[in-house]
């Protein structure tokens, strides 16, 4: 049988001589996974990869390991007919999936096919199953049929994975009741507040979510216009259908009409997508691309590849990895252009002292193109102020020029800090208000059948496409001329009339901007992933079935590690370097070299794990992923296997005033109408607090603090908090205060080592009735 290499694969040669495989079945099932046997490539492979059929996927909630062993599998012998076990037919995009199984699971770029059959037999059964859901959403995606899913019905199970992992991620504080929320609208806007402080987890993540929103989906436009102006035999007739419609209607005058209606079909109508751009099915064993519309490329990541033989990225895994590529890439670029990573000493700068071949063209001196470098001179007599930007520091007549001095660096140092806060602050929440838009538009143009349809997409096709296209159309181009040069002349010399016609415009219309906001006009209803998250974590709760936690995501471990460090390398290309020039020269210069490059790795060695030590010592932190226990050595001789955690949905082991417990939450039942949390400690039977869900007002994921933060950074760990500080009002107080009563802080109580966390969390904020703001 002949197969085709999946698409990137290397080392071809030598993974050919892998030895054959003998096809493994696990019963007789219609969606079991075949070879495509109607495949001609260059690469042979005998016999086929495995036929592999959808194991029971795991219950919802269990917490089953991700390299478990599987149990036994039978399989058949090398000399069986594989196309009597499972349907041997090819992904036909115009069969429904019933009728069209897909004939092989994907791979990842560095996995060989023979070695991806060879891992499933030792993969958890789960695993293996979440992959074939994977393979199978591509396929219902490719026949243009709806999301399925198997947790919730309309949203493929990779998909919601990926959302909930980046709710855990974007979600840390949250606020109610919400402000300048509209009644219908839904929650988990971020907040209005003024002179709330940024935070550089919430910067990163909103840049993730940019990066998600804007780069897979430009990337896969770009290309589509490719495609779409292609000649290619494989295109040439689309690409000459557009041609002719495109000159047909430059030939009647009605080229932009044209084109905008093709946006507005576009927009509205997302059945005819498929048909302006159809589908290509991906080569054998490769995973549909999220960047590429002819499916060859397959997963584009840049840097890290799945850490799994069996596992491969689906689209939305993709963006996912990608968006944590780019900003980390981002993260080290800027770190690389603070702190520089050659050597330091006589080799740091940007070049060696010898002969150059280019020399690079010479600008002005720094002095001369600083002026402010020169030393001013003192500002005025003893008893003068002291200035710092605009700003005069009254000080005393006492007062002499070395204490003044201190004082003028201290209020520069205020102001600096002050304004690089307003900075970080602006761009964090540009950057999420752009996330946020882009993620409307996205559920608008192709809204999700688990959240109520508002028909959004007409409206941005009613307010941003339709009147272009008739005022482009109808109005001559001498007109636009005359408006704009009447324009800079108003804006030239109307300047106070325009500025008084501004005042009293926002004394008529207070709240213009309300108007003005596209989330209450135009995408009015429509949901971001977080809000369309907490919808379906809401209706999981009011069902009584919570969702169960996301699996890792593909590149979990060693690669993402890798990523993530921001130390150093141990030995970095220069050392290389150094270590050849000596091995030249040979001797004692060699061996020398060798010794102290060796020496340098074991400081930074040694540097590195004693910074992780300090990172976690004596804090409510883990780092990298490793969760400390819960409880004191007197805790574990007294109550032994009380304190450990047993994955319960409803009981989470923390530590409350130093004393180790377990929260309780008793979910809306018969018994108990709204549902509570109490903590009981181990040492007792009554419980420290309890109140109502209802009753909370505000919740906080405590986050790491700076010095840890920074030894984190300094030795390349990972570092996470596992505190939450939770906020409760009895509803009688709320509904004062939202009466206009004197508003009063409640009680406040800190957990701290709360084991699962973000479970705790998101469960505390979609169990009650509160309508939420993020901080």
């Amino acid at each position: 049988m002949d197969l085709g290499p999946p698409v990137g694969h290397t080392a071809q040669a030598s993974r050919d001589a892998l030895p054959p495989t003998p096809p493994m079945s696990h019963g007789k099932t219609n969606d079991a996974l075949t070879n495509d046997p109607t495949a001609t490539r260059a690469l042979v492979v005998e016999p086929p990869p495995p036929v592999v059929d959808a194991p029971a996927l795991a219950p919802a909630g269990s917490d089953v390991a991700a390299h478990a062993p599987a149990p036994d599998v039978p399989t058949t012998s090398p000399g069986t007919d594989t196309a009597a076990a499972a349907p041997t037919s090819t992904i036909d995009p115009d069969k429904p999936s019933a009728e069209s199984a897909p004939t092989a699971l994907p791979t990842n770029p560095t996995t060989h096919p023979a070695e991806q059959a060879e891992a499933v037999k030792d993969e958890h059964p789960a695993v293996v199953g979440r992959e074939i859901e994977k393979t199978k959403a591509a396929e219902r995606e490719l026949k243009g049929e709806p999301p399925k899913g198997t947790v919730v019905h309309g949203i493929e199970d990779d998909r919601l994975w990926a959302m909930l992992r980046r709710f855990d991620v974007q979600i840390s504080h949250v606020l109610h009741p919400a402000t300048n929320l509209p009644p219908t609208e839904p929650d988990l806007r971020p907040s209005t507040l003024p002179n709330l402080p940024s935070h550089s987890d919430t910067l990163k993540s909103n840049m993730e979510r940019v990066f998600a929103a804007v780069g897979p989906a430009s990337l896969l436009g770009a290309r589509e216009l490719g495609r779409m102006t292609s000649w290619a035999p494989e295109e040439r007739s689309r690409t000459a259908a557009f041609c002719i419609s495109y000159f047909v209607c430059w030939l009647f005058g009605y080229t932009l009409v044209g084109c905008f209606t093709f946006f507005v079909a576009l927009a509205c109508f997302p059945k005819c997508r498929r048909w302006f751009f159809p589908p290509v099915q991906p080569p054998p064993f490769t995973p549909p691309s999220a960047t590429d519309p002819t499916n060859k490329a397959g997963d584009e990541s840049l840097i890290g590849n799945v850490d799994s033989k069996t596992v491969h990225r689906s689209k939305a895994e993709q963006a996912e990895e990608q968006a944590f590529e780019a900003r980390a890439l981002l993260q080290a670029y800027t770190q690389r252009v603070v702190f520089d990573g050659r050597k330091k000493g006589k080799n740091a700068g940007n070049a060696n002292v010898g002969e150059k071949v280019v020399e690079p063209e010479s600008d002005l001196d720094d002095d001369e193109a600083d002026p402010t470098n020169a030393k001013t001179k003192p500002q005025g007599l003893v008893s003068a102020d002291v200035k710092v930007g605009d700003e005069h520091i009254a000080l005393d007549e006492k007062t002499d020029d070395k204490k003044k001095k201190k004082i003028a660096q201290q209020a520069a140092k205020q102001k600096r800090d002050e304004l690089v806060g307003k900075m970080t602050k602006a761009t964090e929440d540009g950057l999420g208000a752009f996330a946020d838009l882009m993620e409307r538009m996205t559920n608008a143009l192709s809204p999700p059948s688990a959240y109520p349809d508002r028909n959004a997409r007409f409206k941005i096709a009613g307010a941003f496409l339709v009147p272009p296209m008739l005022l482009l159309h109808f109005t001559p181009a001498w007109l636009f001329g005359r408006i704009a040069t009447f324009g800079i002349g108003v804006g030239l010399w109307g300047r106070p009339l325009i500025a008084a016609g501004i005042r009293k415009f926002v004394l008529l219309v207070p709240n213009w901007q309300d108007y003005l906001d596209l989330r209450n006009s135009i995408l009015s209803g429509v949901p971001t992933d977080a809000q369309l998250t907490l919808h379906l974590l809401r209706v999981g709760e009011a069902l009584g079935t919570p969702l169960p936690r996301p699996p890792p995501a593909p590149l979990e471990g060693t690669p993402k590690e890798a990523i993530k460090d921001t130390t150093p390398a141990t030995i970095t290309a220069d050392d290389h370097a150094e270590v050849e020039e000596a091995a030249e020269e040979g001797g004692v210069a060699e061996k020398a070299t060798k010794a102290k490059v060796k020496t340098k790795s074991h400081i930074l060695g040694a540097f590195k794990a004693v910074g992780k030590k300090m990172a976690g010592f004596h804090g409510d932190v883990a780092v990298d992923g490793a969760r400390k226990k819960i409880g004191t050595k007197v805790d574990k001789v007294l109550f032994q296997n009380r304190i450990k955690d047993d994955g319960s949905r409803d009981e989470f082991p923390a530590k409350y005033d130093g004393t180790s417990g377990h929260i309780i939450l008793d979910a809306a039942n018969e018994a108990t109408r709204v549902p509570r949390i109490a903590f009981v400690p181990l040492s007792g039977k009554d419980a420290a607090f309890q109140f109502a869900v209802d009753d909370i007002v505000e919740l906080k994921k405590a986050h790491v603090s700076m010095p840890r933060m920074a030894l984190g950074w300094a030795s390349g760990a990972d570092v996470e908090g596992l505190g939450l500080t939770i906020r409760a009002k009895p509803l009688a107080q709320q509904a004062a205060e939202a009466a206009g009563a004197e508003k009063v802080d409640g009680t406040t109580v800190h957990l701290t080592r709360v084991g699962r966390r973000e479970d705790l969390f998101v469960r505390l904020v979609s169990m009650g009735r509160q309508r939420w703001e993020v901080l």
